[in-house]
């Protein structure tokens, strides 16, 4: 199987490699080592799932179980954990200035809590509905810290560097296989943001830096490189199956010869992803229990009704009562909230609360756009007539913008409270799975600029967040 083109063996991509490693090294290492457990988005629930891949719940159900807080019966999807280790996944902060703060007392606490040798159910309906393959990482470094006798804290440490390492692989991986936009692919990779995800149990690190590794091996326009496009890609898919869309850009590009074959590809690469989209709403899937609240203004029920969970139907309902809140609801959010979002993209650390200067986001995304141009204008290994790369280029936004369409109606319908006139729960994060694909919306309209004009903000940038965002962390987590 051909993997490669000529170029493969061309020192630049392996130089990126490089560079690469040696911006994200440090910073994952000290975002492992520095934030404390439980301040990076959902990383609990994270814990449980990482735990039970280690113990070989890979698959969870769902069955009624007392909730304590409401003292009723709900339909319940988790996993046995470790107490002592569930309780150390939270971590143990104090509030100074309105910010959690890792006092002496609470680094001891953290330290000194023990396993505790029973078990206890945790419900995690955030995360127990995601594949498990993207876990592996994660449950190994749980396993060595066990094997190895650990504690529950230092066995969380193990677990982030365990995905910091993978994340670090796979950037690797990434820039040495790229035939073209490795700016773009290698500014994404070192976005704040990503190697805060990828030093932390969330697994959206690992997704995104799978997400950059399925876009360098379609850039090869080799067998190989699809194949590993695919198998790189489909992680991502099983795990978010909203994202699914994006994989219509395996089949450019249009008018081309193999197109029939490609897009037959396509949708036999999809089958998986959507068996288990139906095995999720049928056995996994459970609403989200949520604080008591009246539905919002498009809700046409009983006037003073109070609900305590969502509710998929009823939202599902509000939108096809009025068919035009497909579109409207999404450009409304996107209207509300769309400048925190891009922000968030760039970085907002810990639970959102670590934010960057107005500055920092203007930097980051000017040297997100000056990568965006040098996929147009710079060499690429295949030529195309202006016309057919123009056409691909529009293709490809579209599936992007349909795709970026679908998760927002997704949060609508699952996480949403009833009836609200904007999406809830949406954050920027989201946002990095779809950046590296832009590359493919980029037509190719001249060989003019030199690859290392893109580059260089991108690698400024990576080299001040080596000591800037650990800063950030320390002041933020440490200083009061």
């Amino acid at each position: 199987m051909q993997f490669c083109n000529a170029d493969w063996r061309n020192s630049r991509g392996w130089t990126l490699s490089g560079l690469f490693l040696a911006c994200a090294l440090p910073v994952l290492v000290m975002v492992a080592l520095l934030t404390p457990p439980g301040q990076s988005p959902d990383e609990p629930a994270h814990l449980v799932r990482a735990n039970g891949v280690l113990h070989g719940a890979l698959f969870l159900t769902r069955k009624p179980r007392l909730d304590a807080g409401s003292g009723k019966m709900r339909e319940q999807v988790g996993v046995k954990i470790d107490a002592g280790l569930f309780s150390a996944g939270f971590g143990k902060t104090t509030q100074i200035s309105g910010r959690p703060v890792v006092t002496s007392a609470d680094e001891a606490a953290m330290q000194g809590n023990p396993w505790a040798h029973y078990k206890i159910f945790s419900n995690i309906p955030n995360t127990a509905t995601y594949f498990p393959l993207a876990y592996l990482p994660s449950a190994f470094g749980l396993g060595v810290g066990k094997l190895f006798g650990a504690s529950p804290y230092i066995s969380i440490r193990l677990a982030r560097l365990a995905d910091a390492a993978a994340y670090l692989a796979i950037g690797a991986a990434t820039l040495a296989v790229a035939s073209y936009g490795r700016a773009l692919l290698l500014g994404v990779l070192l976005l704040p943001m990503s190697l805060f995800l990828g030093g932390t149990l969330d697994q959206d690190g690992i997704l995104v830096a799978l997400g950059c590794l399925a876009c360098a091996g379609l850039t090869r326009e080799t067998r190989g490189g699809r194949t590993l496009a695919f198998a790189a890609f489909l992680v991502v898919a099983l795990a978010k199956p909203p994202y699914l869309a994006i994989m219509a850009i395996f089949a450019l590009p249009l008018a081309w010869p193999g197109f029939w074959r490609r897009a037959g590809e396509v949708l036999l690469a999809s089958l998986p992803v959507l068996v288990w989209a139906v095995i999720i709403v049928a056995f996994i899937s459970v609403p989200f229990i949520k604080p008591p609240y009246h539905p919002g203004p498009l809700f046409n029920g009983p006037a003073g009704m109070l609900m305590d969970k969502t509710d998929t139907a009823a939202n599902l309902h509000i939108l096809l009562a009025d068919k035009a809140r497909f579109l409207i609801l999404p450009l409304h959010t996107l209207h509300l909230f769309g400048s925190n979002l891009a922000a968030q993209a760039i970085g907002a650390l810990g639970l959102l609360q670590i934010v960057f200067p107005h500055w920092f986001y203007t930097l980051w995304w000017i040297a997100v756009g000056m990568a965006l141009l040098g996929v147009a204008f710079c060499r690429r290994p295949a030529y195309r007539p202006l016309p057919v790369s123009v056409l691909n280029g529009a293709v490809a936004l579209l599936v992007i913008l349909l795709t970026t369409w679908l998760i927002a109606i997704s949060f609508y319908l699952s996480w949403t409270n009833v009836g609200m006139d904007f999406i809830d729960g949406l954050q920027g994060r989201y946002a990095l799975l779809l950046l590296p694909f832009l590359a493919f919306a980029m037509p190719s309209l001249s060989e003019a600029m030199p690859e290392w004009v893109p580059l260089l903000p991108v690698l400024m940038l990576g080299v001040f967040d080596i000591g800037y965002v650990p800063l950030k962390l320390v002041t933020f987590y440490y200083l009061h």
